[in-house]
């Protein structure tokens, strides 16, 4: 086993373990727990920084060829997102209930799949596709935490009384927790236009077409359709509180399905890249 398989097996015990303390510090209204477990997903974050970097200087290119990189990856820049948002605002660090689960199943899947090395290529060499990998990386970022804060919303609006009463002190005013789910819709919206323009740039000079309805590209037009949608009911049909937080949580399945779903699910040449087969 190598070093970098090693090191990453750790980053998934880590995770693991900071889910199930985020979970348990929920359930027993523990904010010691919650500490604990934060620290815990940070500490994960190093080992598996280590061992996207071995890999980076093997391979001669970033995290995002094959499912084990990117999925992986995935899960790195969720817990990075997650321990920024909770020290710039410590209230919010309740969010790892949802991020961490999230992050050890992104890690545990990506383990499973293959592990070859893959080669970059003169059609992947592309300042585009940088581009093109990052916004994707930073719109699903902001749709999972728009997710998670609308999951916030909805159970303290439905269950007011099963919450902790520490967390209820914790968590923003409902309406501020509407208005930062929007917020981070907006932004990840606005990412993910750029994700979807760069990558038809870097199609046209990589296959020398810009659209040609591969499943991948077609899955992100319908994605960005539903939240083209959310944005439209909530600017313009003036939606709010509960029915807009239920549209934040129902359009997120979009993403992990072409996230996840579609390189499983179709033979296209996108999906040869981020799959590995």
């Amino acid at each position: 086993m190598t070093l970098e398989i090693v090191l990453m097996w750790l980053a998934v015990s880590l995770y693991a373990a900071s889910a199930a303390l985020f979970v348990v510090g929920l359930v027993w209204r523990s904010q010691l727990l919650m500490r604990v477990a934060l620290w815990t997903a940070v500490a994960g974050l190093v080992p598996q920084a280590v061992a996207i970097g071995v890999r980076w200087v093997r391979v001669d290119h970033g995290p995002y060829l094959g499912f084990y990189e990117v999925v992986s990856s995935y899960a790195f820049a969720s817990v990075v997102a997650l321990a920024i948002i909770a020290w710039r605002k410590p209230s919010l660090r309740w969010v790892g209930v949802f991020v961490m689960p999230l992050a050890f199943l992104l890690i545990g899947g990506a383990m499973l799949a293959p592990r070859s090395d893959l080669a970059i290529t003169p059609t992947l060499a592309s300042w585009w596709l940088t581009i093109h990998i990052m916004f994707a990386k930073l719109s699903y970022l902001s749709f999972f935490a728009a997710f998670a804060v609308a999951l916030a919303y909805l159970a303290r609006d439905r269950w007011p009384n099963r919450l902790p009463e520490w967390l209820h002190e914790k968590l923003p005013g409902q309406a501020d927790l509407d208005e930062l789910s929007f917020r981070f819709i907006g932004v990840g919206f606005i990412f993910l236009t750029i994700m979807i323009v760069a990558g038809a740039i870097w199609a046209n000079e990589a296959w020398g077409r810009y659209w040609a309805w591969d499943p991948i590209e077609t899955w992100s037009l319908i994605t960005w359709a539903v939240y083209a949608v959310y944005l439209h009911t909530r600017l313009t049909l003036g939606w709010r509180g509960a029915k807009s937080a239920w549209f934040a949580v129902a359009a997120l399945p979009f993403i992990v399905f072409t996230l996840i779903g579609v390189p499983l699910a179709y033979q296209s040449i996108h999906g040869a890249y981020l799959t590995g087969y």
